[in-house]
Formats: C-alpha cells, sequence, structure tokens
C-alpha cells in the first residue's frame, strides 16, 4: 500500500484523523483526543498502525501483543479490542460504516489511514532529509535545523506503557534512531561551537546512556572547548572499560586533546550568550558630504584594508598632527570599503589626546555589547574581555576603526585574531610598536585641495571672484582641513563677510599667537570663529567644554548650560553648522578635542568661577534626579534606597519610561556620569553629597561587571576628596560604595577593609543610618561567604531592624534572607525558618526580580531545615523566573542550590544536569559559584562512578577557593580529594 492510501478518507468535516507514536499511543480526529482504552488494546492498535495498511493476522497479533502469555482464547481477545477500538473511532466515523478505518480483512485487520497521519512517517522523513543534506556537504547550521524539527515531534518515550514484544521492539527501534539523531545534533553543535549548555546536555545523555562511544566523544569535545581539559581526558578515562573494543574514536579524540589540538574548538566560535544573539554592528559615524581629496590615501588604505583574509589580521595605521583630517579620511575610507565587511563595523573613539583617555576595557565592554553579548556576560578582566571578543569575531568579516589612539598599547587589546577582519587606526604618534601594522602618515592638503574644499563649502563663484585671497585664506589655516572647514563654515554663515576680510582677521589672530606650528594654526582659525559668536552661542561653547564625557546628550547638555532643551538644540546645532561641535550620533554632541582645549582656555578665562561651580551643580543635580528616576522605573526602589544621605535635587530629571529605559540611561551616560562626579569632586565649592549618591545608583541600576571596576575607582576618589574635606556622610557611602564592588568581584579581604570602615563611620551620626544598613548587609554576607555565621547573622539582624524602623520594606526583606541563612547555619531553624517566610512574603511585592529573590532565599533556608522537597520547589522556580529576568548571577545561585539538593538525596543524575546546566552561567558572572558548582558536580559523579572526573572536578573547584582565600570551602574540598 503506498503512503495516499486511502485518501482523505471522505472526511469532508476539516481535520481527520491524527497518531501519535512518539510518546504515549494516541490518537485525535481534529484537535479532540480520542479515548483508546486499555493497554491491550492500545497495542493492537499500535501493530495495526505500525503495519500501514497492510493486513495483519490474526495469530500475528496475538503474538505480537501478548507473545508467549497469550490469553485462554486469543481471538475473541483481538476481537474484543478491535471492538472497542471501533467504537473509540466512532466520532470521527459516525453512523456511516464506509468510513471506519479498521477492517477485516480475511483471517486478520487492516487500519487503513494514510501513513502520513502517523508521527513516525514525519520523523523518519526528516531524518533522510537530514541524511541527504550531510552528504551534499549543507551547512551544519541546515542539517541541525532539520534535527531540531525532528526532535520537537517527540511527547517521551515511544509507546510509553503498552505490553508485549511488538511494543518492546518498535520501542528499542525509535529509541535507537533518535539517541543516534541525538549524537548528530550534538556533534554538529560543538562543531559550531554556539550552545553554552552543550556540556550540561551531552553530559546527561552520556551517563543515561552509557557506552556510546559517540556520546562519549562529544561530551570529551564539548568539556575540551569550554576549558574543562582535564575533565575532558577523564571522561575517557572513566568510560573506557565500557567502551567497544572496535570503537577508536574516543581513544583518537583523547591523543588530540593531549596534543590540545586546535582543530577541536568550533571553526567559528561563539559569544558568551549564543550565536543566535549576534548583532552585526553598524558603528561608522557619517560620513562628509563635501569630502575632499586625499585619492591616494583613500586608494591605499581601501587595498589594504580589502586585503583581509590571508593569515593574520590586516592593520593599517594612520598617523598625523591634530586637525589633518585622520578621522574624516579613515571614515571615509571605511564606509567606501564597509560592503566587503558583511558582519559588519566597529568604531571606538580612544580619546588619546585626553587627560586619561579610557582604558581598553571600557572600549572593550562597548563592542561586546554591540556583537550582542549581554551585558551580565562580560567579564571584568580586560584579559578576559579581549579574549571573549576575539572569540566573538572568529570566522567573522568586521571592520574595526580605532580613533585617535594614544599608543600601541592602547590598540593591542582590541585587535581581533581572525584573518577576515581588519583594522584602522588613527593616531598623532606614529605606532611604531604595533606589529604588523602598515603605517600611512598624513600631511596638510595640498593648496589645490586645500582650494576645493574651501570652494566646495562656500561656493566656487565665492572663491574664483576672490582667488589670491582665498589662497592667502587657505594657507593661514596651515592647510589644515580642520582649520578650512572652519574658516569656510564662518564663511558660508555670514554672506557679508569677504574673504579679504577673513583674510585680514587670520593675519592679526596668527600675530596675536606667534605661531610655532600646526596646532597654533588651528587655534587660529578657532579664535576668529569664536569672537564672531554672539554672546549665547559663546556662552555654550564655553560651557559644554566643562565636561570630560566625550559628548553630552541633549537633555545634559542644556542641564550643564541652563538652558531649555529647545534653546539648547538650536545654539547646539549653531555650533555644529559652525563645526565648532560635531555631533556623533542623534542627540549627542562633543568636542575635536583641539576644539575642545580652546573653548576651556575660552571658559578659564571668560566664565567665574562661580559661573562654573553653578554650571557643574546644575549637571551633577540633573544627573543624580535622572538616576533616581531610572532606579525606580528598573527596580521600583524604596524612598529610603533611593537616597542614602538624603541629598536634596532641585531638577526633576529626565523622563525614565520603564526598566529597559532605564538601563539603556544609565548605560549611555555611564561616561557623563563619571565625569560630572570628576567634576564635584574637584570643586571645593560643592558638597560631595551628590557626586557620592550618583555614583551609588549607578551600580544599583547598572550591576554589571563592566561597570564595577569603574565604580571602585570613581568610590575612591569620592572618598579621599571627603576625607580631606571632612565630609563624614560621603565619606561613610563612598567606602560602603566600594567595599560592595569589591565584594562583587571577589575581592572580599579588601571589601571587608572597606566596610567596616563605613560602619564605623555611619555608627557615629543617625544621618548615616541607612548607609549603615546597607553596609551592615554588606559586612554580613562577607562574614557568611568565609563561614563566620554567628557575625554573619548579627550583621544582617541588626540590617533588618534598621530598614524595618525606616520602613523600607524590599531592603528589610533582603536583610532578613540574609540572616535567616546564617542564622540556620548556627542551628536555630525556627527562627531561620520563620525569618525566611517574613523575607519571601515581603519581596513578593516588590516586583519579579525581587519575588525570585525571595524564593531563593527562602529555598536555602528550607534546605537546611531538612525540608528538601519544599526547598527544590522553590530553588528550581526561582532558577526558572531569574532565567527569564535574565538575572544571570542568581540563576547560577539558584541552579546551584538546586543540584545541591539533588546530590544531597542521591539523584546523582539530576544533581549532575542541574549543576552543568548552571556552570556556564557561573563562569561568567562568579568565580566562587563556578567553585560550589564543581564541588557539586565532582561529588555526583563520584556517587554516578566516575572517579576521575570527579577528581578533575574537584580539582579545578580547590583551586578557585584558594585562589579566592576560602578556607572552609578549600577544607571541604581537600577532605573529598584525599579519600
Amino acid at each position: 500500500m503506498g503512503d495516499d492510501f486511502g485518501g482523505d478518507m471522505g472526511d469532508t468535516g476539516g481535520a481527520g484523523l491524527r497518531f501519535g507514536l512518539l510518546g504515549p499511543l494516541r490518537a485525535w480526529y481534529g484537535e479532540r483526543e480520542l479515548e483508546l482504552g486499555r493497554p491491550q488494546q492500545r497495542a493492537v492498535l499500535a501493530v495495526l498502525l505500525a503495519a500501514a495498511g497492510r493486513t495483519v493476522a490474526v495469530p500475528v497479533l496475538v503474538e505480537g501483543v501478548w507473545g508467549g502469555a497469550a490469553p485462554t482464547d486469543p481471538r475473541k481477545a483481538v476481537q474484543l479490542a478491535v471492538s472497542r477500538l471501533r467504537t473509540a473511532f466512532r466520532p470521527y466515523t459516525g453512523d456511516d460504516p464506509e468510513r471506519l478505518p479498521l477492517v477485516r480483512v480475511g483471517d486478520g485487520y487492516a487500519l487503513r489511514v494514510p501513513r502520513a497521519v502517523v508521527d513516525t512517517a514525519a520523523w523518519e522523513s526528516l531524518l533522510a532529509e537530514a541524511g541527504r543534506l550531510r552528504e551534499a556537504d549543507a551547512p551544519p547550521q541546515e542539517i541541525r535545523e532539520v534535527l531540531r524539527n525532528a526532535q520537537r515531534l517527540w511527547a517521551g518515550e515511544p509507546l510509553a506503557g503498552l505490553p508485549g514484544p511488538h511494543a518492546d521492539a518498535v520501542r528499542a527501534r525509535l529509541t535507537e534512531q533518535r539517541i543516534s539523531a541525538e549524537e548528530t545534533q550534538l556533534e554538529l553543535d560543538a562543531d559550531l561551537g554556539d550552545r553554552t549548555d552543550l556540556t550540561a546536555q551531552a553530559e546527561a545523555l552520556a551517563l543515561e546512556h552509557p557506552g556510546r562511544p559517540r556520546l562519549t566523544a562529544v561530551l570529551m569535545r564539548a568539556l575540551y572547548q569550554s576549558g574543562r581539559r582535564a575533565e575532558a581526558l577523564a571522561v575517557y578515562e572513566d568510560a573506557r572499560p565500557s567502551l567497544p573494543p572496535d570503537a577508536p574514536g574516543p581513544a583518537r579524540l583523547h591523543l588530540r586533546i593531549l596534543r590540545e589540538d586546535a582543530t577541536l574548538l568550533p571553526a567559528r566560535p561563539a559569544p558568551a550568550t549564543a550565536v543566535d544573539t549576534w548583532q552585526t554592528p553598524d558603528q561608522l559615524p557619517s560620513g562628509l558630504a563635501d569630502f575632499t581629496g586625499r585619492a591616494e590615501e583613500v586608494d591605499t588604505l581601501a587595498d589594504r584594508l580589502c586585503g583581509a583574509g590571508g593569515r593574520a589580521v590586516v592593520v593599517s595605521a594612520l598617523d598625523g598632527m591634530g586637525g589633518v583630517g585622520k578621522t574624516t579620511l579613515a571614515v571615509h575610507v571605511a564606509r567606501h570599503v564597509r560592503t566587503r565587511f558583511p558582519d559588519g563595523q566597529l568604531f571606538a573613539d580612544l580619546r588619546g589626546a585626553d587627560r586619561t583617555p579610557p582604558g581598553p576595557g571600557a572600549v572593550l565592554a562597548g563592542f561586546l555589547r554591540a556583537l550582542g553579548v549581554d551585558p551580565a556576560d562580560i567579564p571584568p578582566d580586560t584579559r578576559e574581555r579581549s579574549a571573549l571578543y576575539r572569540s566573538a569575531l572568529a570566522g567573522r568579516r568586521v571592520l574595526v576603526v580605532l580613533d585617535n589612539a594614544a599608543d600601541s598599547g592602547h590598540v593591542e587589546p582590541l585587535l581581533p585574531g581572525s584573518a577576515g577582519c581588519a583594522v584602522l587606526v588613527t593616531s598623532r604618534h606614529r605606532l611604531a610598536g604595533l606589529a604588523g601594522a602598515h603605517q600611512l602618515r598624513l600631511d596638510t592638503l595640498s593648496p589645490e585641495q586645500a582650494l576645493e574644499l574651501l570652494a566646495r563649502i562656500v561656493g566656487a563663484d565665492r572663491v574664483a571672484a576672490e582667488a589670491g585671497t582665498a589662497e592667502e585664506v587657505v594657507r593661514a589655516c596651515g592647510l589644515l582641513p580642520l582649520a578650512v572647514r572652519i574658516a569656510a563654515s564662518r564663511l558660508a554663515a555670514d554672506p557679508a563677510l569677504t574673504l579679504a576680510a577673513l583674510a585680514e582677521g587670520l593675519r592679526h589672530q596668527h600675530r596675536l599667537a606667534e605661531l610655532s606650528d600646526g596646532e597654533r594654526t588651528v587655534e587660529a582659525t578657532f579664535a576668529l570663529s569664536y569672537q564672531r559668536l554672539d554672546p549665547e552661542l559663546a556662552r555654550a561653547f564655553r560651557l559644554l567644554s566643562l565636561s570630560d564625557a566625550p559628548d553630552l546628550p541633549l537633555p545634559c547638555a542644556a542641564a550643564l548650560i541652563g538652558r531649555s532643551a529647545d534653546r539648547t538644540d538650536r545654539l547646539l546645532e549653531g555650533l555644529v553648522d559652525l563645526n565648532l561641535l560635531h555631533s556623533p550620533r542623534f542627540g549627542r554632541y562633543g568636542f575635536h578635542d583641539l576644539v575642545r582645549a580652546y573653548a576651556r582656555g575660552r571658559l578659564a578665562t571668560e566664565e567665574s568661577a562661580a559661573d562654573r561651580t553653578a554650571a557643574t551643580d546644575r549637571l551633577l543635580d540633573f544627573c543624580l534626579a535622572t538616576a533616581r528616576n531610572a532606579d525606580r522605573a528598573a527596580r521600583k526602589a524604596e524612598p529610603a534606597e533611593l537616597s542614602l544621605l538624603g541629598a536634596a535635587v532641585a531638577s526633576p530629571g529626565h523622563p525614565v519610561a520603564d526598566g529597559a529605559d532605564a538601563v539603556r540611561w544609565m548605560r549611555d551616560q555611564a561616561e557623563v556620569h563619571a565625569a560630572v562626579i570628576a567634576l564635584g569632586c574637584a570643586d571645593p565649592a560643592l558638597p560631595l553629597d551628590r557626586a557620592a549618591e550618583l555614583a551609588d545608583r549607578m551600580g544599583a541600576v547598572l550591576p554589571e561587571r563592566t561597570q564595577t571596576g569603574v565604580i571602585v575607582d570613581l568610590a575612591g576618589h569620592i572618598a579621599e576628596q571627603a576625607a580631606a574635606r571632612g565630609e563624614h556622610g560621603p565619606l561613610a557611602l563612598a567606602r560602603y560604595l566600594r567595599g560592595s564592588m569589591l565584594w562583587h568581584i571577589n575581592r572580599y579581604a579588601e571589601s571587608e577593609e572597606e566596610i567596616r570602615r563605613a560602619v564605623e563611620l555611619s555608627e557615629r551620626d543617625e544621618r548615616t543610618e541607612r548607609v549603615l544598613a546597607k553596609a551592615l548587609i554588606t559586612l554580613g554576607s562577607n562574614a557568611r561567604t568565609h563561614g563566620r555565621y554567628a557575625e554573619a547573622a548579627e550583621h544582617a539582624g541588626r540590617a533588618a531592624e534598621l530598614f524595618h524602623r525606616l520602613g523600607a520594606e524590599r531592603a528589610e526583606g533582603s536583610a532578613l534572607g540574609e540572616f535567616a541563612f546564617s542564622a540556620a547555619r548556627t542551628g536555630r531553624l525556627a527562627e531561620a525558618r520563620d525569618a525566611a517566610e517574613r523575607c519571601a512574603r515581603l519581596m513578593s511585592a516588590s516586583g519579579p526580580v525581587s519575588a525570585a529573590i525571595g524564593r531563593y532565599y527562602l529555598a536555602r533556608v528550607l534546605r537546611l531545615c531538612d525540608d528538601p522537597e519544599a526547598a527544590l520547589d522553590h530553588a528550581v522556580g526561582a532558577r526558572e523566573e531569574f532565567t527569564a529576568l535574565q538575572v544571570t548571577v542568581f540563576a547560577a545561585a539558584a541552579g546551584d542550590l538546586a543540584a545541591r539538593i539533588h546530590a544531597e538525596a542521591d539523584r546523582w543524575l539530576l544533581a549532575v544536569d542541574a549543576a552543568e546546566t548552571a556552570l556556564p552561567l557561573a563562569r561568567r558572572t562568579s568565580a566562587n559559584l563556578e567553585a560550589a558548582l564543581l564541588h557539586t558536580l565532582g561529588t555526583a559523579l563520584t556517587g554516578l562512578g566516575r572517579p576521575r572526573q570527579a577528581r578533575a572536578c574537584l580539582t579545578d573547584s580547590l583551586e578557585v577557593y584558594e585562589r579566592l582565600g576560602l578556607e572552609e570551602e578549600a577544607a571541604q574540598v581537600r577532605a573529598l580529594l584525599t579519600r
């Protein structure tokens, strides 16, 4: 019989019959599930479905369903099963015997339905398609997607619960097909390298199906790819006794791992998150429509960049004096060749001429976010960021433009490793230390090119009318594109201004400046343009230079100059038109560094100290007010948490719509906030309370590891200034904030020292009791981390009392959660359970993240109170909630807790699965959690009889604990290793 046997069986009512064998045997008519009755009659149906429309004799049915244990009257038993099945089909057949699918044929029965209505048909068709694609060398992603679609058909064990030899045989055949398909899919996953959960799935399958060479090999490779080489080797040693002697795959892989074979790594490693999160960056600034000249340089650079794809990454370094047009040329060339780099273009202004240029770590964090890496997955260490960046770019064709580099060290961590990528660097200095770079020196424009640029901006007729004077103008500009452009913009803005008048003005400025180099030439041009600004424009020009931030958004600029947003927009756009400001993207404004230096000179000369203080005061006030708005939107922060010092703000701040908007604003303004905090610290006329609170809000709203080091430094600077000024409150807050950030990056000893100083300072003055409460929680957490549970409970209990008095319910709940865990570890179980349950109630009313944290705190205590099943329920629920909310560190912590509970109940397979799932998250967020999960994993693998792999996990765990200085945990692991 063909697959189309029976057609649509006369069904005129829409959907027909469907059958599922890839799980418990089920049948549907349309959306209605049919009741198929007892296991024996389901088994009869399974035999008939497997026959695909062919007649099955009664003896064959009896043997398939009952085997050697046939009933007394087997024929009658078959007849009864068939009769009941026909009754089950009645919703489909009605009273029409012609629609009856189950018919008698001679001495047997046939089920006349199309093969396509059985899910195994789709399963086998997809497997065949995957096979054809592999033979045709199709892209691995395409093959994997077919296999994923096939796996989605499954609903559990095939023919689950059905008796008889036939069901056993079908179950075995389909199960083997499924495992083999999973092996193929995992091998493709390993080739592609884009799944962070590969190890967890491979481990679970290898433990469930021991002795399978392909599963053993893919687990070894997954461990090796995730940096767990010792465990990969140990897997082979543990599995070798159970492997077939004629299966050389794992043995060969073992040797390749010993040799550290680089081809075992994926052809295109993924970023820390799944490759599906890859974003194609498009960060190039817009080019200039009036770009002029430089044809030879454009061709040279374009040829070099388009040569990417050889054995090494192409790096071109462009150097020249300030104002000579390096950035303009680099952007023009990059836009010219961008189609040769289909995976995107990255751009960063390294601000090498600034007093304190940003380090490469900050630039890497921005690049990684642009490439789709979740901020929570970006490591704090610059070297780790650089490695992740290179992995993310491996196998890609991305153009990277690094503008205004200070030196080679500024650039090297930002270079990709992939030969398909290319880098274009600009600097005022020759980057001789940049190995392998093509160097190109950029000189001033030729007189002809400078005149052409002038004509394109002011009009050819106007230049032609005063040709001799025009050449004098461009020579007075030193033939520097920046100076020519600014002078031309002044002419374009004032049609009554003649070239002769402009030339005379430039001659006058040259005499004043006593020019000695090109930058002085540019300064003379700035002066001429500045003197023609109206007072409002000139004031805005001066005040905008106050901040060290590379650029300012319009709302911050409006606050700084003290004008409405609309008025500020008109002023700044006027300065952009005159080329005294640039707008790197919509709504943001910044200076060329030479222009900023000139503006600061005017600021120091023409603005009083009081005016400069007032401008800083307005910007700081606005930034803090907006940060509080962001905290309300992101965390529903309570009043006691929003302002730990009670600093007053006059500005309403910028409105923040929701949590996503809050994170976006705080991330985009991180450099602005750091700059305004520095201004506040540098101005003795401004109290430090708002600067300290702004730094605190930065950590609260944007708790990303990319920010942690920045906040540590800011808090240290604030503390230094506060101590010198004798400002008690800001000093206490800065000490607490620095200690808290240090704790989050596992620098426990430094953290405790800072927090103890914060507690001591805060206990002297009741006005700092909010700081005291926060500091006590961190001090308690540090004591808990080091196993000093009685001390931890005391600190957390005090914090809870303070927050209760302040009316801060969520903060009180968090403190109770810390208290409860430490109290339980000291044996105060009833008190601990009551506190944990109150914690969960308080935090459940404060948004989904807080509610999940409350569940996690409760789960920790229930485990210690000998209620493991309730603890597991809350731990798993919290883990799912954290995962959905993308709160990575807590998702890892809840996963670790679930793994421990399973291990303590000797549910080794479940413990391994939970630990392996959480381990990649912990590696990206917390070294302490990573060590704890490796400890749990080692314990579970020991229980499963995998001693070598267990030892490798425990050895890694011990190494991390010793590095963190956590002696109690290290001693526990040592004890396991010495057994």
